[in-house]
């Protein structure tokens, strides 16, 4: 553990330390179970205050990644979903750089996890889900209309549709994926005529949605991820509906 450590002077103290946390744990140096050192230890590792100890610990605590056991001490969690997918989130990165590098992966995810996910929505969407489906794509035409590129839209869509499949779990690993690739989907969809073309096959992923037909849900969301989205990725799609 102490080898692990590194002296985060000079940095943002408590982020620096969660990002070292991520990096230990990732790499296996941190197992599940394990117990951390005391604050005043790791203060003293470390060579920063025990209040940045503590605040980095609270972060990891939120983020599923440590479990504070009172009389017992702090232990490494890695086996709930909040734990699996801010790893996820983090071992992606948020530069843009980093971003790029690793889209093709991102893709190759996307492309096993969200034609069946839309297939499911088909298949368990209520009224409700299907209206605040529809009122995003309306909202997604007016902010193309005005010169954007609908990327919020874009975005919200997304999730929303996960959450019309009435699974949580999926619902937290479609946000983590689509809190990475926010940057990225911005870039691409500000090549011409790309914008539309998303709204319009959103739009055929929402006829599929509302007819509850989950073949064609799942048909539809193929070709949007692979027509609409990722021509960084695969730059000889086909880019029309």
């Amino acid at each position: 553990m102490q080898a692990g450590l590194r002296n985060f002077q000079g940095q943002r103290l408590h982020e620096s330390i969660v990002e070292q946390f991520h990096a230990l744990i990732q790499d296996g140096s941190l197992e599940h179970g394990v117990k951390l050192p005391s604050e005043r230890v790791l203060a003293e590792q470390l060579k920063v205050s025990r209040s940045s100890v503590r605040e980095a610990i609270r972060t990891l605590e939120l983020q599923g990644l440590v479990v504070s056991k009172h009389g017992s001490g702090t232990f490494v969690n890695t086996q709930s979903l909040d734990a699996v997918t801010t790893l996820m989130t983090s071992s992606l990165g948020v530069g843009l750089d980093a971003l790029e590098a690793q889209l093709h992966d991102i893709f190759e995810v996307r492309h096993l996890l969200e034609p069946q996910l839309a297939a499911l929505a088909a298949q368990r969407a209520t009224p409700e889900d299907v209206e605040r489906l529809s009122s995003i794509l309306v909202e997604q035409q007016r902010q193309i209309m005005e010169g954007e590129t609908g990327v919020d839209a874009d975005t919200e869509f997304h999730f929303a549709l996960a959450t019309a499949t009435h699974n949580t779990a999926l619902v937290k690993v479609v946000s983590a994926v689509e809190d990475v690739l926010r940057q990225s989907r911005d870039q691409t969809l500000q090549q011409p005529g790309r914008s539309q073309r998303s709204l319009d096959s959103h739009r055929h992923i929402l006829d599929m949605v509302r007819a509850g037909d989950h073949m064609g849900a799942r048909s539809a969301m193929e070709h949007h991820l692979t027509a609409v989205e990722p021509s960084a990725v695969y730059p000889d799609a086909v880019t029309s509906n």
